[in-house]
């Protein structure tokens, strides 16, 4: 098996992360009901105490990951909002 450098290592995740995102930002502006989706998200953020639940074991005690992770989720949270509101003010999308 063919060992792959630190440099595609890290490409590579950051692909993933980057098609994920726009996955999820076309579900945010298609969901019919925004304002659930909203509360929703915020009801799990709040079980998942600083997204350990979310991440595996191995990264559970790291400080970094934890506070990128929470960075992201109040990223995911304004996107979230706007849609919200977008959707109240039938606002088009």
């Amino acid at each position: 098996m063919d060992r792959i450098t630190t440099e595609e290592a890290i490409s590579s995740l950051q692909a993933q992360v980057s098609v994920q995102h726009l996955v999820l930002l076309t579900m945010i502006k298609t969901h019919p009901e925004p304002v659930g989706l909203l509360q929703e998200w915020r009801r799990i953020l709040a079980d998942s105490i600083n997204c350990k639940s979310a991440l595996p074991s191995t990264s559970r005690h790291s400080d970094l990951v934890r506070e990128r992770c929470e960075t992201f989720a109040e990223e995911w949270t304004a996107q979230l909002v706007d849609a919200a509101v977008d959707n109240s003010t039938n606002k088009p999308v």
